[in-house]
This record gives structure tokens, C-alpha cells and sequence, in this order.
């Protein structure tokens, strides 16, 4: 990558609040250069750029037109793992309680499709947080597993060891 290097990130969405976000980290970016796209924008593919291009050209005035040639980046984020080992004596029914009051307090959403799966935003980055309680004759084990992005992980597993050493 030298720095004349250019691309086109885009970024797919389900809800407004993820938009928010990545808008919000775009814009924010203080490495190079960040701006938003005038105009209108369409990726092309499957037909002769050359004779779409003069066609536009019939239509728009040329200095308004712009084409990039786009190869798509093999870029994968790198995740982190944080694990959160707590025995107490404390029977399972007030830990479970303890984990789901502390996932509502960071308004964690669960997953529908697996049990003890739900997903965290911060403002570090966001982590899918998964915990299993262990009864045990004296008491319990609470086994949470955080798995993320960015500074999450971390921040997570400090926030939960935190928060529960004051409900446990």
C-alpha cells in the first residue's frame, strides 16, 4: 500500500444505529484521508467501461465523471478472546441473576438463535459475550467467554469482573 493507494469502503447496514457508528469512525479517522462520496455512485461490472464511459460522457460534461478500477481488499479483522474464570459460593439462580443484570446494564442483545450468547457494543468496539453457570456443592462457577474487536474484549472482561465482584 504506498500512500497514493485509494478505496471504496462500503459499509452494509441492518439498523441505523450501526450506520451511526462506522459514520462516526469514518469521520472521525485521523489517518489520511477520509471523505464522503459526491454524486452518484454505482459499482459496474459485467459490461465495456470504455463504452459506458462515453455514453456518460454524451449525457454529463467529462470533468464531473470520474472511474476507478476497484479490486476488492482480502482484509480480515483480527478478533480477540478474553475469559472470565469466577468461583463463588454463591448459589446459580443469583449469579445467572448477577450476569443478566450486568448484560442489561450494557444493554447487550441476546442472541435468538444460541442460548447465553448476546452481543455488546462499546465504545472500544463490540463482543459477542457467552457465559454458562456451574452449580457446585459449595456454590458455583460462572464461565463468560468474550469474543471481539478492538479494545472490547478487555474493557468487557474488566467491566464484568468489576460489576459482579459487587453482586457476588
Amino acid at each position: 500500500m504506498t500512500s497514493d493507494d485509494a478505496y471504496l469502503v462500503v459499509v452494509d447496514y441492518e439498523a441505523d444505529t450501526e450506520r451511526k457508528r462506522a459514520e462516526y469512525l469514518l469521520d472521525n479517522w485521523e489517518a489520511g484521508s477520509v471523505e464522503s462520496v459526491r454524486g452518484l455512485t454505482r459499482v459496474v461490472s459485467g459490461t465495456d467501461i470504455h463504452e459506458l464511459y462515453d455514453a456518460l460522457v454524451a449525457k454529463v460534461p467529462e470533468d464531473q465523471i470520474e472511474t476507478y478500477d476497484l479490486t476488492p481488499v482480502n482484509s480480515e479483522a483480527s478478533t480477540s478472546d478474553e475469559r472470565l474464570d469466577i468461583r463463588t459460593e454463591t448459589d446459580p439462580e443469583r449469579v445467572e441473576w448477577a450476569v443478566e443484570s450486568v448484560l442489561n446494564k450494557r444493554k447487550a442483545v441476546e442472541d435468538p438463535e444460541r442460548d447465553d450468547t448476546y452481543a455488546v457494543y462499546t465504545k472500544k468496539g463490540r463482543a459477542t459475550v457467552r457465559y454458562e453457570v456451574v452449580p457446585r456443592d459449595d456454590g458455583s462457577v460462572l464461565e463468560i467467554r468474550i469474543e471481539g474487536y478492538g479494545e472490547a474484549t478487555e474493557f468487557l472482561r474488566d467491566f464484568f469482573e468489576e460489576e459482579l465482584g459487587y453482586m457476588l
